[in-house]
């Protein structure tokens, strides 16, 4: 996954948030993350609740949200840090990455590199948890961990990590959204004995019931942590009405951890095998240990997959069509209550996937509005120069067939509602208030940004392989200025106005009970107690 969601809204998300939960454990996003984490920026996975609830409240604060004539004055009065610097764009080329099918179900993309003598492999299958079902929810993540900890063959779960650990060489699994993976790195000398162990860890894992039960222990764990942060609370909730019935809009509870068992798990591997689709990474000083044979091998060794599963066209997450009843939560403020310090504010909106032409627009679009940092609207106007918020940026994130693109703020509980009220004038801002030179300025910093995806080849490689799940075009990267610069600013007013209707917004407020009557002078609120189920 574009690892821009770790460097800014660049080309494809704006995926891991300062929000989002990067733990080498089992984090409180449901997910299973042993060793190097693999999410998304703002990343996110977000997540789940659901429960209809009517609300008798008028609703003539959501059909209009106008800007207020003090914002308009600041609008047009305000100034860059850039304005006056003349910033050229950089010039590159994209390393090339060397790509072949190793069967048919299995592509490899290498990316030789001999500064240092490590080799790293990374390999990737095409469906996460978004093809769980509920009632299966936990399964693949526990599948993750038990690969990486519960031993393979005739070897002890501690009998596996001594060897690793006297060959300095590391195993961590990850699963996501859309995809499960397992990656290996160790020194060139003692890469073949280490892939040997990874080897064996495939075709020979050990499920077995202690090691399930500690990865349980710590799901738990994990799952009642929650509430210690407003962050993770806010996401999860968010995600929760976003995509209510789906596997993504459902939370791991402690009733579907008590239901993994190492056969369920066992049936989950052999399941994913079954469907699998590789696509293998392969960077670092690799050249003549004949490890594209050795791939060769191990996949002979694995079960050959009788439909290869392919995200798209058919596989891919897609918001939750909407039925007669419409999604409750539309529109409306949730209000999730507890003991906070702070609160969390999120404003946010399905928007386009990862092939869609609006994509190029609304990454110049949210650069304006949050993705910029300290020169974007939300972090000028909030923060610098209001000082309401500790933080303020926003995101789009978007993958194989559905996207979204969020606003986010952390700030004081006094100043919660005056806080929510900007951010849904700046976001109205979008659909009207939009120059060429905020378009100028957002483009050149987005290109001149392209060249630090390039720093570490790992990345470029997994950027690649999210390119071809996305079925993105060929040479994508070489297109992508040239799209950038087909972006025209009445096109930002244009989507931000389709996308971000204020009606069809999502909002999430994390914050004291007492919030509720300056919320409710905004939008209609629904409440939930972070500890309990939902209310009105």
């Amino acid at each position: 996954m574009l690892r821009m969601q770790r460097k800014s809204n660049r080309i494809n998300n704006t995926q891991e948030t300062e929000a989002t939960l990067k733990q080498p454990s089992i984090d409180s996003d449901d997910s299973v993350q042993s060793g190097q984490p693999t999410g998304s920026y703002g990343c996110l996975h977000l997540y789940r609740l659901r429960r209809t609830i009517q609300v008798a409240v008028g609703f003539a604060f959501l059909l209009c949200f106008p800007l207020s004539s003090n914002l308009q004055a600041r609008s047009a009065d305000r100034t860059s840090v850039l304005d006056g610097i003349q910033i050229p764009p950089l010039d590159f080329t994209p390393p090339p990455v060397d790509s072949r099918d190793l069967t048919g179900y299995a592509t490899l993309y290498r990316l030789q590199d001999d500064t240092l003598p490590v080799v790293h492999l990374r390999i990737i299958i095409e469906g996460g948890e978004d093809l769980e079902e509920v009632k299966e929810a936990g399964n693949l993540s526990a599948m993750a961990a038990l690969l990486q900890s519960g031993g393979a063959g005739k070897l002890s779960p501690e009998e596996m990590a001594s060897r690793l650990a006297l060959l300095g060489a590391s195993i961590s699994t990850s699963v996501s959204d859309q995809t499960w993976e397992i990656q290996l790195s160790a020194m060139r000398e003692d890469f073949l004995d280490a892939f040997s162990l990874l080897e064996l860890m495939l075709s020979e894992p050990s499920f077995n019931e202690s090691s399930l039960g500690t990865i349980k222990n710590q799901m738990i764990s994990s799952i009642r942590s929650r509430l210690d942060s407003p962050d993770t609370i806010g996401f999860l909730k968010l995600s929760e009405i976003m995509y209510p019935g789906t596997r993504r809009g459902h939370s791991l509870n402690e009733e579907d951890v008590n239901r993994i068992s190492v056969q369920s798990v066992r049936n989950t591997y052999s399941a994913r095998l079954k469907q699998a689709r590789y696509h293998i990474a392969l960077d670092g000083n690799f050249q003549g240990l004949g490890l594209e044979k050795r791939l060769v091998d191990l996949l002979r060794k694995l079960p050959v997959p009788t439909r290869p599963l392919s995200l798209l066209p058919d596989n891919a997450f897609k918001m939750p069509e909407q039925s007669a009843v419409a999604n409750p939560y539309k529109g409306k403020i949730v209000h999730v209550t507890g003991d906070f310090a702070q609160s969390l504010l999120i404003v946010a909106s399905p928007s386009v996937a990862h092939n869609d032409p609006d994509f190029y627009t609304l990454q110049l679009g949210n650069h304006i509005l949050g993705g910029g940092s300290f020169t974007s609207r939300l972090m000028q106007e909030i923060r610098v120069k209001r000082g309401l918020a500790y933080y303020a940026y926003s995101y789009n994130r978007s993958q194989a067939a559905s996207g979204f693109l969020a606003a986010v703020s952390a700030t004081r509980s006094e100043r919660a509602a005056e806080t929510l009220t900007l951010m849904l004038q700046l976001l109205e801002s979008m659909k009207n208030q939009v120059s060429e030179n905020d378009l100028e300025q957002a483009r050149t910093a987005i290109l001149n940004s392209l060249v630090f995806l390039y720093d570490n080849p790992a990345e470029i490689l997994a950027d690649q392989i999210r390119f071809r799940i996305d079925e993105m075009p060929e040479n994508y990267l070489n297109q992508f200025p040239e799209r950038l610069k087909e972006v025209k600013a009445s096109g930002i007013k244009e989507a931000f106005s389709r996308y971000l209707k204020r009606d069809d917004l999502f909002i999430v407020v994390v914050g004291p009970p007492s919030l509720a009557k300056d919320l409710r002078n905004i939008a209609p609120v629904i409440t939930m107690d972070a500890a309990a189920k939902n209310s009105n």
